[in-house]
């Protein structure tokens, strides 16, 4: 009772901030819907896959939020940083090109899942994957375990890419943006035999000079990728679908640019003098930082349709290269320059059976396997010991981590009369791993879990229902390889287990010229693990602990609505109260106390953007959108508070502004990101473990200035 009333409190407090933001729940509808199910939804609707069948988003029993093609086209969302204003309870740091840490609801990576066409990427590195050609995003919030796995603790986001056509189509995009950013994508689909064999093939390049470098004149903020995806449909029977991909991913970029050669920054965040480098400065001192990534992914999609279900079968395989260069000391000459390199092969298999039709009884069972190996090696310039490479120069090594896992889940629903909907799910993973020193014995663990899932829901007519779901979530504890052999007892970390409690509506009203939708939701997270910088008898390390126990709860509101015919208004608002309630006397110093505001978490956060459009003669119009976006103070506590107090950045507000000219097939628009050019951080680093070797502390990670430019596409 006395949670509730303070949900409740929580929810008529965000009531006016809810007028300031936006639904990005109620995005234009897909251009193409999913067709894994053989249900259509009305016209309008919009089609997602969260459940691994297409249905209307409205009645899905979950907070998920759709981003279309057109709209992360005409909004410049190249990143899924470039997201990260638009989602209440939703943050996203990302301190080097190749490390971007997601929250949702107060907990994130390892606990948030990316999925590209259905197939799990396995390291957070793939966060930093440019998105392009993409049908829509789907993020979906809270557990979503049972069907998505043991790495989908707090949520899952969904990258649905286009599929080839039977027709011949293209498009092509380009942008031009200050700080010597170029951007461009091309895309080319048809029929290679027509009705038989389908293909799709696109690209994506970028190039940005970025910051300049004060010691040198280099360019030190660099931002490049190259992306290539190719994509073939074989259907060689009318219930038979063979869909082969590839896509490969090459991207430079930086990495820790938040150095400052002096701590002058408060507990707070704001800067005490002019930093030195930064991009919110435009330099930096010392070496210059570098992050570079190389990806591979093949999947292959086997489709076989029945008269009452569809049997689907999804193999993968990806490979992974990435590597670090980054100053240590933070001084100018370089004392200590650290570069570290790691490397990912991963095979997984699943195999799905599900029902199709409109009955009211769906089903879906399936079985997962998955196997792979990941290692690294850092070279530290004379901290922490090792093999000597140079006179700046120590190298250590990681040992390698072998892996297998299994997985067997189901997801059932019924349809009860006219109005009521009970569902439930299942899944059971259990993984083996393996630590293979190259001295010494290996060491091996197991972890494994089960996730249960109740769902009710109540239909008041096709475009209103009440919901609620109790869920349970997983992943898997791991071993800190650094400290394998020390005989630390914090070689290996536990599981992180928890339990999700949500109720919510959605509706469309007014002719479906609005959509509302609102989610309570409570979280009792039994143990959960957190980086923090503790003592290890080969000195202090960085690594994964388990903390304690942990509570987050609170309210996401979305809405839209047609004022006329030319004028559209989203709002989206969250509250998010996420603190720990029991901690480790050995651990609490760093990741904070108990009661108080978890990291990377804001209390709240919201959008309100409009968009309006003016016919101007024939087919051409004016179409202009603009976004607030405000952001509540955030901690930065994790390994920091170990050696000084936990730093908080302010609360701070971004302005976006587009105007665009539309006709036909092609749209030219100006464009500002940060128009008023605010000065913000996105992630801090304070009192590190290097404090005790002299190094001055590291400052904040800003995030990007003011960024304008012009941007066209076109579609043949």
């Amino acid at each position: 009772m006395h949670m509730n009333a303070i949900l409740l409190a929580g929810f008529i407090s965000l009531l006016p901030q809810a007028a300031m933001a936006q639904a990005t729940a109620q995005a234009d509808p897909v251009d193409e819907a999913p067709s894994e199910d053989d249900g259509a939804a009305s016209d309008g609707d919009i089609v997602v896959t969260a459940r691994k069948r297409s249905e209307r988003l409205i009645e899905v029993p979950a907070t998920i939020n759709v981003f279309s093609s057109k709209e992360l086209v005409a909004s410049g969302n190249f990143t899924i940083s470039d997201l990260s204003t638009k989602l209440p309870n939703f943050f996203i740091a990302a301190p080097r090109a190749t490390r971007i840490s997601v929250t949702m609801r107060g907990l994130g990576v390892p606990g948030v899942g990316l999925y590209i066409d259905g197939v799990y990427q396995p390291s957070d590195v793939t966060f930093a994957i440019p998105l392009f050609d993409l049908e829509r995003v789907e993020v979906l919030k809270g557990p979503q375990g049972t069907l998505y796995g043991r790495n989908a603790y707090s949520g899952a986001i969904s990258y649905v890419t286009r599929a080839p056509t039977n027709e011949f189509e293209g498009e092509i995009n380009a942008e031009a943006g200050n700080a010597g950013t170029v951007r461009g994508s091309a895309t080319v689909a048809g029929p290679i035999v027509k009705d038989l064999i389908t293909a799709r093939f696109s690209g994506s390049v970028q190039r940005r000079s970025g910051f300049r470098n004060f010691s040198d004149g280099s360019n030190a903020d660099r931002d490049n990728y190259e992306a290539l995806s190719g994509r073939v449909m074989i259907k060689p029977a009318s219930n038979l679908t063979v869909d082969l991909k590839y896509t490969y991913v090459n991207k430079l970029g930086p990495s820790f640019l938040y150095h400052q050669v002096a701590d002058i920054n408060d507990k707070h965040g704001r800067l005490l003098l002019t930093p030195v480098f930064g991009p919110a400065t435009g330099v930096l001192a010392g070496s210059r930082p570098q992050s570079r990534l190389r990806s591979n992914s093949y999947s292959g999609k086997i489709t076989f349709s029945a008269a009452a279900f569809d049997l689907i079968s999804t193999t993968a395989y990806n490979t992974l290269h990435f590597s670090d260069t980054y100053d240590v000391d933070l001084n100018t000459p370089d004392t200590f320059v650290a570069r570290g390199t790691g490397a990912l092969r991963d095979f997984s298999e699943e195999v799905r059976l599900q029902s199709t039709g409109n009955g009211p009884f769906k089903w879906l069972v399936g079985g997962y396997y998955n196997r792979g190996a990941n290692g690294d090696c850092s070279d530290c310039g004379g901290l922490f010991g090792g093999t000597a490479l140079g006179s700046r120069s120590i190298a250590q090594a990681v040992p390698p981590v072998f892996y297998n896992a299994l997985a067997a889940f189901t997801d059932l629903e019924y349809k009860i009369g006219d109005h009521l909907v009970i569902g439930a799910g299942a899944r059971y993973d259990d993984l083996k791993q393996e630590l293979r020193p190259a001295t010494g014995l290996s060491l091996k663990g197991r972890f494994h879990g089960f996730q249960p899932k109740v769902t009710a829901r109540y239909l008041f007519n096709p475009d209103a229902q009440i919901y609620a779901s109790i869920t349970k979530g997983f992943t898997q504890g791991g071993f800190n390889s650094s400290l394998v052999g020390t005989g630390s007892p914090l070689a290996t970390y536990p599981n992180q287990r928890l339990w999700q409690y949500e109720t919510g509506v959605k509706t469309n009203f007014d002719d479906r010229r609005g959509s509302v939708s609102v989610a309570l939701f409570y979280i009792d997270a039994q143990s959960f693990n957190a980086a923090a910088t503790v003592p290890t008898p080969i000195g202090p390390r960085v690594i994964q602990v388990s903390v304690g126990k942990l509570k987050s709860y609170g309210v996401e509101v979305d809405a839209s609505y047609r004022v006329t015919p030319e004028l559209v208004v989203d709002l989206s608002g969250g509250y998010n109260r996420v603190h720990p309630t029991v901690l480790s006397p050995t651990i609490a110093p760093g990741v904070g106390n108990v009661g108080e505001q978890f990291q990377r978490a804001p209390k709240w956060s919201y959008r309100f953007a409009t968009t309006y459009t003016r016919p101007l003669s024939g087919d051409v119009s004016f179409e202009f959108n603009g976004a607030v976006n405000g952001v509540g103070p955030t901690h930065f506590c994790g390994e920091a508070q170990v050696f000084g107090p936990c730093p908080t950045r302010n609360a701070y507000t971004l302005v976006d502004a587009s105007a665009s000219i539309v006709w036909s097939r092609y749209r030219i628009s100006l464009f500002a990101k940060n128009l008023l050019d605010t000065t913000y951080a996105t992630d801090f680093l304070a009192k590190t473990a290097l404090a005790q070797f002299g190094a001055p502390s590291a400052g904040s990670v800003y995030g990007d200035p003011r960024y304008w430019g012009v941007r066209a596409s076109a579609k043949f």
